[in-house]
């Protein structure tokens, strides 16, 4: 693969072979000649060399009608087509969300169970999430709404997030229905428990430890009496244990905890750890990410954790990450044959300015298309006002 210089291109320039802006991405195909804009473009993005097998071939001028209006259109739709999937998603959870709401009200205040509704809405669940995953699970970029119950929105992100997995294990439908439906009841117990220990702002004390533990019990004992499938009753029991026995109410090591369990289990552990709670601040998705797998062999299940990696990536989905190169950009799709590698959408440059054209790139291990960093959510809340400001 030979190198070739940005600043060496000219265009109406023809390459006799691809031309690569990484290893995964094609820029130039030997029929499409270098563009002005391109030249423009590339300089803009930041970048200095390109790739190809091949050799320039000739020199033409471009017409106005030609490659660098393409890439314009193409940027242009590529933007159309994200926010159109973030603002489906966010349509998808806020549905989501007041359903779970009414669920969980009625449950509490009279003790019903929709279970065919339910059933319903974990069948729609399930047809967006194939769809349209890699915009339903940009989770910092769906924000609940403003005073609501932290609980609602981690039942349905925990949801989301076990369905999730759940398919990518290739779990047949009506386990899914299940696992879907024991993921949107799993704090039910929690509703038997004082608001003043559940939002409790400071640390909770030894006995509000032990009342906190208790919904995992409470939960799976108030749903015993709806004739549940025994699946989504352990999936609820057990979502707390851990395979090295430390883990409640029982204290299961990995073998006797069940498959819900063992999902339901990583799906919520991921949701709290990135979510804001009124006794601290959330975490960033790629810390709490790499924290769990420190922690895998000790808390979670491998095969478990091995499928949210290949969904999420090890930079997740609506992370905000910089290049070797300076720029900013979030993710937005992953990588299936290396999840190190997601797809990014360059945001700023490296003097923080707004581009205009928002090019999407995948990430490689060298080069100027590496990540060197992730932003904590402090930054990311300033990349945004940013963003805002200047926009």
């Amino acid at each position: 693969m030979n190198n070739i210089e940005i600043k060496s291109l000219k265009p109406g320039m023809y390459f006799e072979s691809p031309v690569y802006l990484d290893k995964g991405y094609v820029l130039l195909t030997p029929e499409t000649p270098v563009s002005e804009m391109l030249i423009k473009n590339l300089n803009t993005w930041g970048f200095t060399t390109l790739f190809s097998e091949g050799s320039p071939i000739g020199r033409e001028t471009p017409t106005q009608s030609g490659p660098s209006s393409n890439i314009q259109t193409a940027t242009l739709d590529q933007n159309i087509k994200e926010k159109e999937g973030l603002n489906r998603a966010r349509n998808f959870f806020m549905q989501m969300f007041h359903f779970t709401e009414k669920i969980h009200t009625r449950f509490k205040e009279d003790s019903i169970l929709n279970l065919n509704a339910m059933t319903e809405e974990i069948k729609k669940a399930i047809t967006m999430i194939r769809e349209d995953d890699k915009y339903v699970l940009r989770f910092q970029e769906i924000v609940p709404p403003e005073g609501s119950e932290y609980m609602i929105s981690h039942s349905v992100k925990t949801t989301i997030l076990a369905l999730s997995i759940g398919d990518r294990l290739k779990m047949p439908n009506h386990k899914l229905i299940e696992l879907g439906i024991a993921s949107l009841l799993h704090e039910v117990g929690m509703l038997q428990i004082p608001n003043k220990i559940y939002d409790k702002k400071g640390a909770l004390s030894a006995d509000e430890q032990k009342v906190i533990k208790a919904h995992t019990l409470l939960g799976f004992r108030a749903l015993r009496e709806f004739s549940l499938p025994r699946d989504i009753l352990l999936g609820i029991l057990e979502h707390h244990e851990r395979n090295d026995g430390s883990g409640y109410p029982q204290g299961l090591s990995t073998a006797r905890i069940s498959q819900f369990g063992k999902i339901i289990a990583v799906a919520c552990s991921y949701d709290a750890q990135i979510s804001n709670r009124p006794f601290r601040s959330g975490r960033d998705a790629h810390t709490s990410l790499t924290g769990m797998l420190r922690e895998m062999r000790s808390h979670y299940d491998e095969e478990v954790m091995k499928a949210l990696l290949g969904i999420l990536s090890i930079y997740p989905l609506g992370s905000y990450i910089t290049l070797v190169n300076g720029y900013t950009g979030i993710v937005t799709e992953t990588n299936d044959k290396d999840f190190r590698y997601p797809t990014v959408k360059i945001l700023l440059d490296k003097n923080r300015n707004i581009l205009k054209d928002q090019p999407s790139i995948k990430t490689s291990e060298g080069g100027e298309m590496k990540i060197v960093s992730v932003l904590n959510n402090s930054e990311i809340q300033k990349i945004k006002a940013l963003i805002q400001t200047q926009g």
